[in-house]
């Protein structure tokens, strides 16, 4: 990877963080001119990273408007874990191929982050492991379709929590993920594709589609210049 490109991607990788850690509100501007001040780099890289960020739903582009944080509705909200429950209900119940002894670490790896993230009440870091736990599911049990395919359901998702999880609530248990890996070790299919089916209802539960959204702040008091 190029210089260039390596800037992009950290240009990227900061302004997801911002949005995920529910610093840059849903609906926010983003202005190319201003971003490339803010990260001392020029409109044509902002505007790529802004291209990319659309494709994954975090920006939305509108012509002869400029770039915006995406606001997904409820009814996207809901769409998206509809999909995900034709996608990871159904893998669940037959898999391309069984969970191997290196996948299922991988598994309890990411369990173990996500232990530290609750301790820590880091609800940035839980939305995050929570996905990583699901893709690599995906990854162990089907194939590199259907894991591109997650992969942008999963983002989405991670923006669906943060803009409407409850207060005080974890939409996604890990205990969940804990009796996941034990059915799955025991080839207990049927009641893992059930458990996931429970696990994915659940997620919708916690989510408040009423609640309001946070305010619009300054972009240079939230993102800080990239260090060399």
């Amino acid at each position: 990877m190029g210089s260039s490109a390596k800037e992009e991607a950290r240009i990227a990788d900061a302004l997801c963080k911002a949005v995920l850690e529910r610093k840059l509100a849903p609906g926010s501007k983003l202005p190319e001119e201003e971003l490339a001040q803010i990260f001392r780099s020029n409109r044509a890289k902002i505007r790529r990273v802004l291209l990319l960020l659309s494709r994954s739903h975090i920006v939305t582009l509108e012509p002869g408007r400029g770039a915006f944080v995406s606001r997904p509705s409820p009814q996207e909200a809901r769409d998206v874990l509809a999909s995900r429950r034709l996608i990871e209900v159904s893998l669940l119940a037959r898999p391309y191929r069984q969970l191997s002894a290196q996948g299922a670490e991988r598994l309890r790896r990411i369990m173990m982050q996500e232990a530290q993230a609750h301790a820590a009440h880091d609800a940035i870091a839980m939305i995050y492991l929570s996905g990583q736990f699901h893709l690599t599911l995906i990854e162990e049990l089907g194939n590199k379709v259907l894991k591109s395919i997650t992969g942008e359901l999963i983002l989405r998702m991670s923006l669906i929590i943060t803009m409407y999880e409850r207060q005080n609530t974890t939409c996604c248990l890990s205990s969940d993920h804990h009796d996941l890996l034990e059915l799955l070790g025991a080839h207990d299919y049927a009641e893992a594709s059930a458990l996931m089916a429970r696990h994915l209802e659940g997620i919708e539960s916690c989510l408040d589609f009423h609640r309001e959204p946070a305010t619009t702040t300054i972009l240079s008091q939230i993102l800080q210049p990239l260090k060399d």
